[in-house]
């Protein structure tokens, strides 16, 4: 009889586990694909340079896209870390582990917790 609740203990757990995990990127502020509109370096936002160009797209599946100024695209995997951090795991091995907060329904992605230095993102919708 302890074997059978165990059994079905964790028969139900892994449905549960199964059944969320989808539902956890579709609810996700981070959907879609965010432009970089500014930099802030030291609390100070600036302009961006001439040529200077960051994408990120958050797709509901956990999977993402990242775009820079020259046109390299790497596919990455992400995943939210409490209600402000979001970790990134880049197809050519690099991985990001950044604090986000959303002003003005702009994207902020900082480098530390600090929140001193970062980048700012525009949404620019949903593919």
């Amino acid at each position: 009889m302890k074997k059978l609740y165990t059994l079905l203990t964790l028969a139900t757990l892994l449905v549960a586990m199964s059944s969320c995990g989808d539902d956890y990127y579709r609810d996700s502020e981070l959907l879609g694909r965010w432009q970089m509109i500014s930099v802030i370096e030291n609390g100070y936002e600036y302009e961006l340079e001439i040529g200077e160009y960051e994408e990120y797209t958050f797709y509901r599946d956990g999977t993402g896209l990242y775009i820079n100024e020259f046109g390299t695209r790497v596919d990455f995997y992400w995943d939210q870390r409490g209600y402000d951090r979001v970790e990134m795991r880049f197809a050519d091995g690099i991985n990001e582990y950044l604090y986000y907060e959303f002003d003005r329904g702009d994207l902020i992605l900082w480098d530390t917790a600090s929140r001193r230095t970062g980048r700012v993102f525009r949404y620019y919708g949903y593919y």
